[in-house]
């Protein structure tokens, strides 16, 4: 009925162009027209020496992915997103000219705005317990934008949108560590000048978290050994000036953005209390040495990380076939690599893998990887994978399932202990850890994709969890089958079981 009205009052203006529009059609083009662009301002090179530092990392990073697939290139980022919508972007604060300085980073267009300099930049930095490295370091802050998941996934979309920024943010923690210059990554401080000074609520974005990045072995910026050339990545950049509000113009924002961000004003905010306390930890218990020989489990030497993080792929679906359950093993035991953080050593997150399917039969069985502890009994079938993954066929061949899962109690709500995680942050343990498995996966040269979509009930069944577990991530391994296409990169929520 709606096109249809409209095709019926276009025609009767076009027949009768001496009469007003009707008032319906007036309000329907004020919805749907734009507003004029302001011009741009002068763009300028990048020369802080801090700022190239954190756009050669985020290149690294989160942007760039140099990995080759069967049937040729792979133009893509270095971390995965569900449905490739990354529900994220950042900010970079550094010293420039001498004065601190705060950027918005555009990483579609390659442009930083500056938009804060000085005194301003001090007080949010002082107020957020936070500094910005010395002699040309950087502060990368990853701000997620949750609108970009939740437009194609519902409420769902906000999980999948703090699973993403663990992701990225993890993995410029590693890019970091693997140029020699291990950065610390913060969870815990107060946002709310900094968020401010950034414009992000008012922008419908939150502060996900924030890494210190030290100034590389003499002051470079690319990675150690590296022959990728990201020490020229930030000549692709531009620097404009945009600290004057006013000479800014409209910016354009969808209402349904708006409501989303508004979905979420009465979501619990519990976190534990703020700390510049930092300790190098793995994210989760992990037991996987004692089924590897000696000296293979991990991420090895970490000159090599560069090459791992800029040629990892996900799997668009998995043949079948077994795969050798060392290999599995090896990818599993990256989840042991520790992150300084600000979170408690110790996590109500645990980690269970499902070994179903491998060339060494005596080895499957479901493993409980804090205890170490064996389940011996009837594994998943093909067909029960793939109702577990919400029908995403394509993946019902996996050789073995990573189950990231917490006691429902642990969700940290009112009442909870002053250091108990909440949500956002088990998300990011669950994220950074997956993006582990995908370096783990890419050395142990075995597929692997990450899904949010999932039936958790089914699954605590499949893998004996306990009834009050929820599961907050699960990651699949297996024989990479890369002929189709993956169907979560489809506008439908495949992932969800969309029809």
């Amino acid at each position: 009925m709606q096109g249809k009205l409209i095709t019926q009052k276009a025609g009767s203006v076009a027949c009768a162009p001496e009469r007003e529009p009707a008032a319906g059609a007036v309000d329907l083009w004020a919805r749907v027209a734009l507003p004029a662009a302001a011009p741009e301002p002068p763009a300028e090179p990048v020369a802080a020496p801090g700022l190239r530092l954190a756009l050669s990392l985020l290149e690294e990073g989160a942007l760039t992915s140099r990995a080759k697939r069967s049937g040729g290139s792979y133009v893509g980022r270095a971390v995965p997103s569900a449905g490739a919508v990354y529900p994220y972007e950042f900010a970079v604060l550094v010293v420039e000219d001498g004065v601190p300085t705060a950027f918005r980073i555009d990483a579609d267009r390659r442009t930083c705005a500056r938009i804060a300099v000085g005194d301003r930049v001090t007080a949010a930095l002082e107020a957020s317990l936070l500094t910005v490295p010395a002699d040309g370091g950087a502060l990368v802050l990853t701000l997620t934008r949750p609108w970009l998941s939740m437009r194609k996934y519902g409420d769902r979309g906000y999980l999948y949108t703090q699973l993403d920024a663990g992701h990225a943010a993890g993995n410029l923690a590693l890019a970091a560590a693997g140029r020699g210059a291990a950065g610390v990554l913060r969870l815990r401080f107060p946002r709310e000048s900094l968020s401010e000074l950034l414009e992000a609520g008012e922008n419908c974005r939150e502060i996900h978290s924030a890494l210190l990045v030290p100034a590389g072995p003499a002051g470079s910026t690319g990675p150690v050994g590296s022959t990728g050339g990201s020490d020229e990545a930030p000549n692709r950049w531009t620097v404009h000036d945009d600290t004057d509000r006013e000479s800014r113009g409209p910016t354009w924002r969808s209402w349904l953005e708006s409501t989303c961000w508004d979905s979420l004003a009465g979501w619990p905010e519990q976190a534990g209390s703020p700390t510049v306390r930092t300790v190098p930890a793995p994210l989760a218990e992990v037991r996987a040495e004692r089924q590897l020989p000696d000296g293979s489990a991990g991420l090895g030497e970490v000159s090599g990380w560069p090459e791992l993080i800029g040629t990892r792929l996900s799997s668009k679906a998995f043949t079948g076939e077994p795969v050798p359950a060392t290999a599995v093993w090896r990818a599993v035991s990256a989840l042991s690599t520790p992150l300084e953080t600000d979170l408690p050593v110790a996590s109500p997150l645990s980690a269970t893998l499902v070994l179903r399917s491998t060339t060494d039969p005596d080895r499957d069985a479901v493993y409980r990887l804090d205890t170490g502890e064996r389940r011996p009994g009837r594994l998943p079938s093909t067909d029960e994978v793939a109702r577990a993954c919400m029908q995403q066929r394509a993946l019902a061949g996996a050789a073995a399932v990573l189950l990231l899962h917490v006691p429902r109690t642990s969700l940290a709500g009112p009442g909870s202990a002053g250091d108990a995680e909440n949500l956002r942050e088990l998300a990011f343990r669950c994220g950074a850890l997956g993006q582990l498995l995908y370096l783990g996966a890419n050395r142990a040269q075995v597929g692997v994709t990450g899904i949010g979509g999932f039936d958790t009930p089914l699954w605590r069944t499949l893998a004996g969890l306990p009834e009050d577990d929820e599961i907050l991530y699960a990651l699949l391994l297996g024989s990479p089958d890369d002929s189709g296409i993956k169907f979560d990169r489809l506008a439908m929520a495949h992932a969800q079981n969309e029809r």
